[in-house]
C-alpha cells in the first residue's frame, strides 16, 4: 500500500475516533431547570452523566491509540493485523459514542 494511502486511512480512523470523543464528552453535563416555585424562580440543577464519563475515557484511549498508529504508519509499513486492530479500535470508539447517546438520562 502506498504511503499516502496509509496516511489517509489512518487519519480517517483517527478523525472518526476524535469525533466519537467529542460526542461522548459533550454529554457529560446535564442541566435541568425545575418548575418555578412559589417565588416564581426556576432553580437550576446540574448533574453528571456517568455513562458519558466512561464513554469519554474509552474514546480518549482509542483516540490516543489511533494517534500512535498514525505516527507509526507515517514512518513505515505495518503488518495487516495492525490495520485490523486499528479498525476495531475505531469501531469501538464510535460504538461507545452511540451507546452513550442512546442511554437513558437521569430524571430529576
Amino acid at each position: 500500500m502506498p504511503r499516502s494511502q496509509r496516511i489517509i486511512i489512518a487519519s480517517g480512523f483517527l478523525l472518526a475516533a476524535a469525533l466519537a470523543l467529542v460526542v461522548a464528552a459533550s454529554q457529560i453535563g446535564l442541566t435541568r431547570y425545575s418548575a418555578p416555585g412559589a417565588s416564581g424562580v426556576a432553580t437550576k440543577q446540574i448533574a453528571l452523566f456517568e455513562p458519558a464519563i466512561v464513554g469519554t475515557v474509552v474514546s480518549a484511549l482509542a483516540t490516543l491509540a489511533l494517534l500512535a498508529h498514525l505516527l507509526v504508519v507515517t514512518r513505515r509499513t505495518v503488518p495487516r493485523w495492525q490495520w485490523g486492530v486499528s479498525g476495531t479500535v475505531c469501531v469501538l470508539a464510535v460504538l461507545t459514542a452511540v451507546i452513550v447517546s442512546t442511554a437513558d438520562r437521569p430524571v430529576f
